[in-house]
């Protein structure tokens, strides 16, 4: 019998599709909330009748200073002295939570304004599609916040089963002033379902993505009090659909107050809204960061009860490929560990262009443990069979060289490389114009007696396909790759 296939993906596999890593993140918080700046807005919210201690703020940024800290091991520092710090505890809570939001804001700003990116690059994941060839089930679980499944699933055309609904829910969309402008759909999963049931995927199994995400996301949300959760539904067709709904709730959601500066009621780490009657709603984001992910002693919007709906649907697959993950989280570490202790029968394949030996707690289990040092669209074309054509394979590479100099990195390199090639095409053009007959010391255009045949001579001599560009552009990159960083943080 076949054997039934799952994904566990990380944040590796979306870092191909243009969201960031662990570390590239920490960099963006770090530049965005230095001491100085940490220290500048707490003023700010003081005279606002709000913010920290002087004690609370200065024992984070003795944390934030330290290079060998992730965002990730911040916030679970912050966690840990709202449980140590008893007459701190609820500072320590108010800054954490105002780091998790940063976090969401983020990667909702990499998430929707990354749609050329996104459209481009999409088509390299078109392998995952063998996958649910021949109306088969895939189950994805998924650590990641991001909505980029759901975009696959919808280039694809794949139906995609999330674990909601079937119940659904619309919200009111208004404009600045308040006035309805439309509605968003959202499919619910209520609090009885999530403490008592089974998550509502189609039984018996239907074609197509079964998607768990264990970690929270930037599309659902907790509400009724975060009794229960929602997770919207596409505002569309296509990719863009999805983007356009996260997009609508973050920024159409609203509740019009005047005593607000922006006009409109803002709340930490939640959607503020009017519902049809006009009353006061909140969407709380679920987020799932830190040290201390579905611990009894944590607080946190999502439910504890996720992780062991993660650990139920895991026993439905018996093939299980991990793309991307790093083996940081020891409740997901713990749950891979006791499926495959389960079954000989069951295998891992670790998908990872750095992966170079089996993770220490599942060294007992290597027979049934493989290592593919690849990455997430080069593994899916393998799986597929699928054979890329030249340009899309260097637009990969491309891609590879521009993350691994980083953000700011690789944005300056491909500014230089630009304006390397402008200066190369204004120099060629000086020596175009040299043979020209010279007026005043100057080129004398009104010599040119063809101007049309001329332009197109010299549009022949510029001319370069996309292939040939990119083809310069990852040399250029390669060649950064070889410079030493300054910096960790540059």
């Amino acid at each position: 019998m076949k054997k039934s296939t799952g994904l566990l993906i990380g944040a590796g596999a979306s870092y191909e599709l243009g969201m960031p890593l662990v570390w590239e993140l920490t960099t963006e918080l770090k530049n965005l909330l230095t001491p100085e700046k940490l220290r500048k807005f707490n003023a700010g919210w003081r005279e606002q009748g709000g913010g920290y201690p002087d004690e609370v703020i200065d024992d984070f940024v003795s944390v934030l200073e330290r290079s060998d800290l992730h965002y990730e091991a911040l916030l679970g520092y912050l966690e840990t002295q709202w449980r140590r710090q008893r007459s701190f505890a609820q500072h320590y809570h108010g800054l954490y939570s105002w780091f998790v939001q940063m976090t969401y804001y983020l990667l909702y700003s990499r998430q929707i304004n990354n749609a050329d990116y996104l459209a481009g690059h999409l088509p390299l994941f078109d392998g995952i599609k063998s996958l649910t060839d021949g109306g088969k089930t895939l189950r994805i679980f998924s650590l990641n916040h991001d909505v980029m499944i759901e975009a696959i699933a919808a280039r694809l055309g794949i139906p995609l089963h999330s674990g909601f609904g079937p119940a659904t829910i619309t919200l009111p969309l208004r404009d600045k002033a308040g006035i309805l402008k439309g509605r968003l759909n959202a499919a619910v999963l209520d609090e009885a379902t999530i403490e008592r049931g089974a998550m509502p995927f189609p039984n018996p199994p239907e074609p197509g993505i079964y998607l768990l995400k264990i970690h929270g996301a930037l599309d659902v949300f907790a509400f009724n009090d975060g009794k229960d959760l929602l997770k919207l539904m596409p505002d569309g067709d296509g990719p863009e659909g999805v983007i356009a709904a996260l997009r609508a709730a973050n920024e159409d959601l609203r509740y019009i107050h005047p005593g607000f500066p922006s006009g409109q009621v803002g709340a930490l780490n939640e959607i503020a809204y009017a519902d049809d009657d006009g009353v006061m709603q909140f969407l709380r984001r679920t987020l799932l960061a830190g040290a201390f992910k579905f611990d009894v002693r944590s607080s946190q919007v999502l439910p504890v009860r996720m992780l062991e709906h993660f650990r139920a649907n895991l026993n439905f697959v018996d093939r299980l490929i991990c793309i991307g993950y790093g083996f940081g989280d020891l409740h997901i570490n713990t749950a891979l560990r006791e499926w495959l202790d389960a079954s000989a029968g069951r295998s891992l394949e670790i998908v990872n262009p750095g992966i170079r030996e089996i993770p220490s707690g599942l060294l007992h289990l290597a027979p049934q443990i493989t290592l593919s040092q690849s990455g997430a669209a080069d593994w899916f074309d393998d799986e597929a069979g699928i054979e890329r054509p030249q340009n899309q394979i260097v637009l990969k590479q491309v891609s590879a060289a521009m993350r691994k100099l980083g953000p700011v990195r690789g944005q300056k390199a491909k500014a230089a490389y630009f304006a390397q090639r402008q200066q190369s095409a204004k120099e060629r053009l000086m020596d175009h114009l040299k043979g020209l007959p010279k007026v005043g010391g100057k080129p004398d255009l009104g010599a040119i007696e063809d101007a049309e045949a001329t332009a197109r001579k010299l549009a022949a001599d510029f001319a370069t396909t996309e292939e040939e560009f990119m083809v310069g552009l990852l040399a250029y990159l390669e060649a950064e790759l070889l410079v030493p960083a300054p910096s960790q943080w540059k």
